[in-house]
């Protein structure tokens, strides 16, 4: 099952939270029926899918923009919060407990000390992403989402 485990990247005094975790491993399916394309309510380059939890019949929100400087965000939100964040095209980030992740993609997931909402946040490296549509099969493939049946020409034409 594709699912990124980060708790590598967890301090020993801090553990990663695990209904969050619990509701990440599980799979996710999003498909072209339920992707939009966002005007006005965020930068150009935006795009929310729906994502299914067969499991639990739960819907989630994957919202993935690129700035005016070609940074790429990812947020996969729940009812109650975010659950990950995703960065790429972007600068260093620092975890709580002292370490560097470099340049230029990471992905940020939350402990039982420090949520997504905060300024300080755990993330972990990753090596792909250089573009918009990598960006999102990396996420989505850490994170356990199927994108098999969202159209990716119907992606690229949205980015425009």
């Amino acid at each position: 099952m594709p699912y990124y485990n980060p708790v590598f990247w967890v301090a020993s005094d801090d553990h990663l939270d695990k209904k969050i975790e619990d509701q990440v491993i599980l799979l996710k399916r999003a498909t072209s029926n339920n992707a939009r394309h966002i005007r006005g309510l965020l930068p150009p380059s935006a795009l929310e899918l729906l994502v299914v939890c067969p499991k639990t019949q739960e819907i989630l929100r994957l919202i993935e923009w690129e700035d005016e400087i070609g940074r790429i965000f990812i947020n996969l939100i729940q009812d109650s919060g975010l659950l990950r964040k995703g960065h790429f095209k972007t600068t260093w980030h620092n975890n709580p407990d002292g370490r560097g992740i470099s340049p230029p993609h990471h992905i940020h997931f939350p402990t039982v000390k420090y949520s997504l909402a905060g300024s300080k946040t755990y993330a972990y490296p990753v090596k792909q992403g250089d573009n918009y549509l990598d960006a999102l099969k990396k996420f989505c493939h850490d994170t356990n989402i199927v994108i098999d049946g969202v159209s990716i020409p119907l992606l690229r034409r949205w980015k425009s």
